[in-house]
């Protein structure tokens, strides 16, 4: 190959290219050896020439850039670490490309991961917990910034060699002389904005998996999904093994949404049981059962560890009396046929009725999660005519629910989102509507999956339903999201509308747009388009590319960045932009431009009248609330606290015998 440039791309196999090729395309870096490699590239143990330090070298091969999807991720994994510099996290040293060649470094830790200690067996319990509190603390830290790791395990947490104690730039380590550094970050998501994966598809390790990313897909995954995923890393740190097994990834995943993992204290006699009472709060398959917060989890550990008493109980006798019958049906109809003798067959009538709607249920979910794997149970890539036998199989089990008991409100929610799925969008509406009826109150999920569909018909009849929605779920919700949901729907009405109404609408949106971040792709399409709608168009063009540079790897973006190249007579970029937004979709599905809604809308200035007086209250609402916080820090300061911080950053008070 000598004289001639490396052709980079054209080898299926991206791991086969020469380490001196290599070389020589990353002449800033010395490369020593592999450390690893994965799906999501290769990672090298090299020196920086220039000041001679060792880092972590982690190279996505060109073969893989030509999928926008890759390149998007692994640019993605070393923004999001730039963003989370923490002692207990792998530091984040730079990131950049060479031709067609992507690169980041990052600190080299020297150490083995908790999954290779494990090998060894379990690890001692206030070795574990101090691990796991110091895990949380960082975990924590990344929340409070946007971001949820979506992958904690045994695998992605290293035991840092130790360093030496005068090294000004070690981490702080712990009492007992523990240091850690939270790795691998490819599967991480920024809070409020797209996901990287198709909706409701589900990535991660299933072992460590939160019920609701198996039920809802990625997108579900919130913090309370990290809090889940340390107590289970915490189980398997106590016992020596992973809280749910088995041969095949959907077995765990069933396991998962179905049943408890196994007694800590069976596995391991000298666990106390304050300790397993924190493992199984943070791992309630119900989230609203969990700790609030990572914090919250790791001030637990932190009072285990100093002697106090813990906040985490475990379950009464009476509830898992319940749990037990719950999973032995069976035996339960049995025993109270024999002590029920009058009643046993009523009683036995209704319980397997309720056993064969949650059966039922269950499958439903199931069949909603399958169709959101990117493979099937045998390892080839799942089809879309697989993933719409999946979605007609959950529509079939929640119709047979419904037929059964109609009263089950979460039965008609269940067939909402497999009808949403499918893109029967009025059936959809139909069954979400009887979901809010049998629950007495609308909820933020319901409203936002009609919402969704409601624009996706885009009638006159379906709009008027949006903006009365949209009033509903400002009310529940005032984030940044449900406001830029809001400027969203003006947008589509205003493109229409008379001068003056636009002129108002586009008053309204730069009012309602104010203190939402950019960093939010839909706010930053949202200001295009107001600019674009208020005859800005030059501004409005430079506004939707700066859009599609800061969010590369978000289909949303590319396909109203599309629209609004189509709309100015720039076809060649609206083409680009809409090959883009087609290459990141899966296989097999096609991508394009949401269609506007009629012209004939009407009713604009009632619905802006209505946005500002909820506006008004709601803005008036946080005023009064920022106020009556202030008051309260300063009556606070004024009044003084006693006492010094201690080892763990907290004021120590006098205890009374």
């Amino acid at each position: 190959m000598s004289g001639e440039s490396p052709d980079f791309g054209l080898a299926r196999d991206f791991y086969t290219f020469a380490p001196e090729t290599l070389a020589a395309e990353l002449p800033a870096f010395e490369l020593i050896r592999e450390v690893g490699k994965g799906s999501m590239g290769i990672v090298f143990e090299a020196r920086q020439k220039d000041n001679g330090r060792i880092v972590a070298l982690k190279v996505l091969p060109p073969s893989l850039t030509l999928t926008e999807r890759a390149l998007a991720r692994f640019m993605r994994e070393g923004r999001i670490m730039s963003r989370v510099q923490h002692p207990d996290i792998v530091d984040f040293i730079d990131q950049g490309r060479r031709g067609r060649l992507h690169w980041f470094a990052m600190e080299f830790v020297a150490g083995a991961t908790l999954e290779q200690r494990l090998q060894v067996g379990p690890v001692p319990v206030q070795q574990a917990c101090v691990i796991a509190a110091k895990v949380g603390r960082a975990l924590q830290f990344a929340h409070d910034r946007g971001v949820v790791h979506r992958d904690i395990k045994p695998g992605n947490i290293m035991l840092r060699d130790p360093v030496d104690p005068g090294d000004a730039k070690a981490p702080p380590a712990s009492a007992n002389g523990i240091q850690i550094a939270i790795t691998d970050f490819g599967l991480a998501r920024e809070t409020g904005t797209g996901s990287m994966t198709e909706s409701g598809a589900i990535v991660g390790t299933p072992m460590y998996m939160a019920p609701e990313i198996v039920l809802g897909g990625t997108q579900a995954a919130s913090t309370l999904a990290d809090v889940y995923a340390l107590g289970a890393t915490l189980y398997a740190l106590v016992t020596g093994k992973p809280p749910f097994d088995g041969p095949t990834a959907q077995g765990v995943l069933k396991a998962v949404t179905e049943e408890d993992p196994f007694p800590a204290r069976r596995l391991r006699r000298d666990l106390p049981h304050a300790v397993e009472a924190i493992i199984e709060k943070s791992m309630s398959r119900d989230p609203a059962h969990r700790y609030g917060s990572a914090l919250e989890l790791t001030e637990d550990l932190e009072r285990f560890l100093s002697g106090e008493r813990v906040l985490a109980r475990r379950p009464t006798i009476a509830r898992r009396s319940l749990r037990w019958c719950a999973r032995r049906p069976l035996i339960t109809v049995l025993a109270s046929a024999v002590l029920m003798l009058g009643t046993g067959a009523a009683m036995l009538i209704n319980e397997r009725n309720h056993n064969e709607i949650q059966r039922e249920l269950a499958d439903a979910e199931r069949f909603l999660a399958l169709a959101g794997t990117a493979d099937d149970e045998s390892g080839r890539a799942r089809s879309n005519r697989d993933r719409q036998d999946l979605l007609s199989r959950a529509v079939a089990a929640t119709s047979k629910t419904i037929a059964r008991d109609e009263g089950l409100a979460i039965a008609w929610f269940v067939r909402a989102r497999a009808y949403h799925r499918l893109g029967r969008y009025r059936d959809a509406i139909w069954d979400l509507d009887m979901a809010e009826r049998l629950r007495g109150v609308p909820s933020a999920e319901i409203l936002h999956f009609r919402i969704d569909a409601l624009r996706q018909l885009s009638d006159r009849p379906s709009v008027e339903r949006v903006q009365i929605d949209l009033m509903s779920l400002l009310e529940i919700d005032q984030s940044d999201q449900t406001r830029t949901l809001i400027a969203e729907h003006l947008l589509d009405v205003a493109e229409h509308a008379g001068e003056l109404e636009q002129e108002a609408a586009v008053a309204r949106i730069k009012e309602i747009l104010t203190g939402v971040s950019d960093d939010s792709p839909r706010a930053a399409v949202a200001r295009a388009r107001m600019l674009e709608t208020d005859g800005a168009v030059a501004e409005a063009l430079l506004a939707i590319k700066s859009a599609v540079v800061k969010h590369p790897s978000n289909i949303y973006v590319h396909l109203q960045a599309a629209r609004m190249f189509a709309r100015n007579n720039l076809l060649e970029e609206s083409k680009r932009e809409h090959r883009l937004a087609q290459s990141m979709q899966p296989s097999g599905t096609e991508t394009t431009p949401a269609t506007a809604p009629p012209v004939d809308i009407g009713g604009l200035g009632s619905f802006l009248g209505e946005v500002d007086r909820a506006l008004t209250v709601l803005d008036d609402d946080k005023q009064k609330a920022k106020a009556q916080a202030k008051a309260k820090a300063e009556a606070k300061a004024k009044a003084g606290t006693q006492g010094q911080p201690d080892s763990i950053g907290k004021p120590k008070t006098r205890r009374n015998n």
